[in-house]
């Protein structure tokens, strides 16, 4: 669904490489976004918050943050501020 948005080769259970071709922020999207393909995160609900994902990936606010506004750019998710990141339906 999300093909050519972002590096292939992430999947819902990898872990970012710091030192990859692809910034972490996309390594991140990528991932988040193989598990709600996968059905991790169902639509109109949240994903875990940035605090959650900067303790799970060892990562800055600001990458996470980085990541989920590029998601929700593309029209994968929505961020409802006070509230959390919420995965959009497919079409």
């Amino acid at each position: 669904m999300y093909e050519g948005r972002v590096p292939p080769g992430y999947g819902p259970e990898s872990e970012l490489d710091p030192d990859g071709p692809d910034p972490v922020w996309l390594q991140l999207s990528a991932i988040l976004i193989a598990r709600i393909e996968r059905g991790e995160y169902v639509p109109h609900r949240p994903i875990p918050s940035i605090t959650q994902l900067v303790q799970e990936f060892g990562l800055a606010r600001g990458t996470v943050r980085k990541s989920t506004t590029w998601l929700a750019e593309q029209g994968i998710v929505r961020v409802v501020n006070g509230k959390g990141v919420f995965v959009l339906p497919r079409d």
